[in-house]
């Protein structure tokens, strides 16, 4: 059994029979792990207002964000947002909940929608928020431009050149 079909069946196992809701879900749990590599992603389904939805945290010290996948044709409505705010946000969670727009060519734009006013974060908090997730953008751009070369090292064992290496003594 392949990665995708345990995934959705565990999915199906939660009480979801919409294929569609399934995929989304699954493409928006791949998104989150593999695109923007978040902690903690785990993927849920409440009955009482048959949502699956994917939780996760942004970093290790944050706190866990509700992402749930619309596809773009779906009409969003503020009551919409209201009923997931009621049945899905916990104080855990806070009341922020992120609608993922998914298209048809799984292009993902994430919106967040707050209930009530959020605080504003210090202007150094905002600055040093921007140069982590611009550095850690970097370091993933990197690794995906050198996946090839860190797996084959790692699978022929690698070369280390004698100029790279120092004696210690």
């Amino acid at each position: 059994m392949d990665v995708e079909e345990k995934i959705k069946g565990d999915m199906r196992s939660l009480g979801c029979n919409c294929e569609m809701k399934i995929s989304l879900a699954y493409f928006l749990y791949i998104y989150l792990v593999d695109e923007k590599p978040m902690y903690d992603t785990e993927y849920c389904y409440n009955k009482d207002i048959n949502t699956l939805y994917v939780v996760a945290r942004p970093s290790k010290n944050q706190k866990l964000n509700i992402y749930v996948p619309v596809p773009t044709f779906q009409e969003i409505t503020m009551d919409f947002i209201s009923k997931l705010q009621e049945n899905l946000c916990t104080v855990e969670t806070g009341h922020a909940i992120n609608l993922a727009f998914i298209d048809s060519d799984f292009t993902t734009v994430i919106y967040t929608f707050s209930k009530g006013i959020s605080k504003r974060l210090p202007q150094e908090q905002i600055n040093q928020n921007r140069r982590k997730e611009e550095r850690r953008t970097f370091i993933n751009n990197e690794l995906k431009k050198s996946h090839k070369n860190i797996t084959n090292d790692a699978l022929n064992g690698g070369f280390v050149d004698d100029d790279d290496c120092q004696v210690v003594e």
